[in-house]
C-alpha cells in the first residue's frame, strides 16, 4: 500500500534531491539495512519474483507517549503502535 500522509510534494522532493543528491542502497540476498526512518527515504516496488519483507522497529522515550493523531483520520492499530508504556 502506498503511503499518502506525511510524504513530500514533488517540488519539495525535487529540491531536496537537487540539494543533497540521491544515494541507492543495495545488498545481497539476506542482508539488512538499518536507518533512521526520519531520513527521507523511499523504495520502489519489488520487481523480482522473490518476496521482500520489511520490519519497522521503533524505540521511543517513555516521555514520548502515543497521542491522538493530529493528521490521520484514526489512531494506528495496536499491532502497529502499542499504547502500553513501560520502560525497557
Amino acid at each position: 500500500k502506498e503511503q499518502e500522509v506525511g510524504t513530500p510534494d514533488q517540488e519539495t522532493l525535487t529540491s531536496m534531491a537537487d540539494r543533497h543528491g540521491i544515494s541507492m542502497i543495495t545488498g545481497s540476498a539476506g542482508s539488512a539495512t538499518l536507518f533512521d526512518s526520519n531520513c527521507m527515504h523511499g523504495s520502489g516496488g519489488n520487481i523480482t519474483p522473490y518476496p521482500r519483507s520489511n520490519i519497522f522497529v521503533v524505540f521511543n522515550s517513555v516521555e514520548n507517549r502515543l497521542e491522538e493523531p493530529f493528521s490521520a483520520p484514526a489512531p494506528r492499530p495496536a499491532h502497529v503502535a502499542a499504547r502500553t508504556v513501560a520502560p525497557v
